[in-house]
């Protein structure tokens, strides 16, 4: 008699196998951080040859001169801008070449993808443009301009926390980087850290006019009016509507709620639950790894927070790591006990680590305390059909194929259960 085991069922009950939804790019938030980020990006692109032909001068005399140190001079200088070169950040993402090893192959290397990036950033393919720029800053861990890059394609591509990373990497690198420190003004103000946005945007005011936008917005939303017409005026000739509408607005002293809604950032409770959906949807689009980072973020700053506990732990589970999935289960459950999510997680994870009793005790609690047909109805009908307890598998069967009878998956295991029930009597 052909026996099943628990099939691997999402937390709402879906089965894993069934068709997902295409990879789409996935914002940090809605339309206006779309808006937010095409007017930024537009004003990027004009000073990253400059800056890039500048930093490739500089680097080039500096790798010169510590070359020629013996004879141009004196051992003392020669040591201290070698202790100055060795001093710089290494990269975060594992390591790469030391600043001091940096040679005119790697120069040329870390340039050729970073171009690569760019390109592929501006064709809207971010996931391929991270990589990139990730492979150029483990080459040359002090090229601002590629971290500035990998900042941008992450926070396009809607992962927050590991922009602010690369963001400050460049900034750290290069304290003039006005593409980062405005990139860092756009990631604060999306996340509603006003003071940090004012701070970072100012600081990238003078040498990056995407900022002067940013600024504007800001200013509007505070109701500094003066301020942002100040800035908006800037930018006023850029043809853009909503610079318009922002410069009009602080003319008049009065935001209209349309255009309000537009461009206030999201308020800061919904920040944090953009944060844990976004690594939901990342985990139900197939894409674990991208989400895990994700939930791993948010409970640095809210560890407590039931919701990314449980998805953290299905993300753990997903990818074979049964053991750990079971302790953030365990911990989502201290928070919230009645979280049917993380209660379906934990019985899976115990079943995978063949502790099937326990993980039986915690499916039958959930069925019997989570009215309806669940995941867990799911998991306990497979588990006790997996142990040949026939009859109790065709009840629960029974009321899954009720509710779902199209279902064949669940009409061939509840033939397979009633059979075991006809063949034992």
């Amino acid at each position: 008699m052909m026996t099943s085991q628990p099939n691997n069922r999402l937390p709402d009950g879906r089965s894993e196998t069934a068709t997902k939804p295409p990879p789409e790019r996935d914002f940090f938030e809605d339309s206006r951080l779309d808006d937010a980020l095409q007017r930024a990006d537009d004003l990027l692109a004009s000073s990253l040859q400059r800056d890039e032909r500048q930093r490739r001068k500089r680097r080039i005399r500096v790798i010169a001169l510590v070359c020629l140190g013996a004879t141009i001079m004196t051992t003392i200088a020669v040591l201290a801008l070698a202790a100055l070169l060795q001093s710089t950040p290494a990269d975060s993402n594992g390591g790469g070449t030391s600043a001091a090893n940096v040679t005119n192959a790697d120069l040329d290397k870390a340039a050729a993808l970073n171009q690569e990036g760019w390109t592929l950033w501006q064709g809207g393919k971010l996931d391929e443009a991270e990589v990139k720029f990730a492979e150029a800053v483990k080459v040359d861990p002090t090229y601002s301009v590629a971290w500035n890059g990998l900042g941008w394609s992450r926070f396009n591509g809607g992962k927050s926390a590991e922009a602010e990373e690369a963001f400050l990497k460049a900034v750290e690198t290069d304290d003039t980087n006005a593409a980062a420190l405005n990139g860092l003004g756009q990631l604060y103000y999306q996340q509603n850290k006003l003071d940090k946005s004012e701070e970072y945007l100012l600081k990238a005011a003078p040498n990056a006019p995407a900022a002067w936008w940013g600024l504007a917005r800001l200013y509007l939303i505070q109701g500094k009016y003066e301020e942002a017409q100040k800035y908006a005026q800037k930018v006023a000739d850029s043809g853009d509507a909503s610079i318009e509408s922002i410069l009009a607005a602080a003319k008049e002293k009065k935001v209209p709620d349309a255009l309000r809604q537009q461009i206030a950032p999201p308020a800061k409770e919904n920040v944090v639950a953009n944060e844990v959906q976004r690594g939901w949807k990342l985990f139900n689009q197939g894409r674990a790894a991208q989400a895990k980072p994700v939930f791993v973020a948010h409970l640095k700053k809210n560890p407590e927070d039931a919701n990314a506990l449980n998805g953290l732990g299905w993300v753990l589970l997903t990818t074979g790591k049964h053991a750990e999935a079971q302790k953030e289960f365990e911990h989502a459950l201290k928070v919230d006990a009645t979280a049917a999510g993380a209660m379906n997680g934990l019985a899976r994870a115990l079943y995978a680590q063949d502790k099937k009793d326990e993980a039986i005790k915690v499916w039958e609690d959930m069925v019997k305390n989570v009215p309806g047909v669940h995941a867990g109805t799911y998991g306990l009908a497979d588990a006790y059909l997996a142990k040949k307890q026939y009859a109790d598998a065709v009840k629960l069967y029974e009321q899954i194929a009720q509710q779902n009878p199209q279902d064949a998956e669940v009409k061939k295991k509840l033939e397979e259960a009633r059979k075991g029930t006809k063949a034992s009597t």
